[in-house]
């Protein structure tokens, strides 16, 4: 199977060379393609001029867009792969674990790392934000189904026939695109496998998804609002 990788970004130039590299390292056949929102840090700039060069890596470089979810659909429907996967930029979800993921799909039609499974695990030192992410999982779970333990996981690996009825949302700004996509993914008959990772610290820069307190909380109320409505809405 032909694979394609899409890394969204937002200022983070230290992270993106080596990512790239590490990824091509272990998917020395794939095309990467870099979904940056106009990085103030010149992380587009970064991947230009020391990846332009190198036919598997692609660049699309976002001018007054912003958000995860839509960066991402923007990577999917650019990709060219039978089999599409994305993960974050910061290697807290290490690019040695894709071709694990990618094998996965031979019986499936949707692979999730997933921390909640037999084998996995949340490695961040944050306590705060470990018993976060199980609380809304947990949730999630209840209220969505325990076909999936990790729903917001954020490093998949799909099949390009998936997305020819469960499309991504680029409404979402943060991770709760993947509890939605999830949910409509189990709701249409496809197959989910969760497979155990390890999730790690960033490796350098500051995280984006909430620095602070405030929107730790905040970003827990917008994935709770999310489970609901997908609970309630068929």
């Amino acid at each position: 199977m032909t694979v394609s990788v899409v890394v969204p970004t937002y200022n983070e130039r230290e992270n993106i060379s080596p990512l790239i590299a590490e990824t091509l390292a272990h998917l020395p056949r794939a095309e990467l393609i870099v979904v940056d929102d106009d990085s103030p840090d010149g992380t587009w700039r970064e991947v230009q001029e020391g990846w332009g060069g190198d036919p598997r890596v692609r660049l699309i470089r976002r001018v007054g867009r912003r958000g995860l979810a839509s960066a991402l659909a923007d990577g999917v429907e650019a990709a060219k792969g039978e089999v599409v996967a994305w993960l974050d930029s910061d290697f807290n979800m290490p690019p040695a674990f894709l071709p694990t993921l990618v094998g996965a799909l031979e019986a499936a039609d949707v692979a999730v790392a997933s921390r909640y499974v037999p084998g996995g695990e949340d490695g961040r030192a944050s306590r705060l934000r470990v018993w976060g992410s199980r609380l809304i999982n947990l949730v999630a779970a209840c209220l969505l189904g325990f076909g999936v333990r990790d729903y917001t996981s954020g490093l998949l690996a799909v099949r390009r026939e998936v997305f020819g009825r469960v499309l991504l949302d680029p409404g979402y700004r943060h991770g709760d695109y993947c509890i939605d996509f999830l949910t409509r993914a189990q709701r249409a008959g496809f197959r989910i496998r969760e497979v155990p990772f390890r999730c790690g610290e960033r490796r350098a820069g500051q995280t984006k998804t909430a620095p602070d307190l405030g929107r730790f909380l905040a970003l827990g109320l917008a994935y709770l609002a999310t489970i609901l409505k997908l609970r309630f809405r068929r």
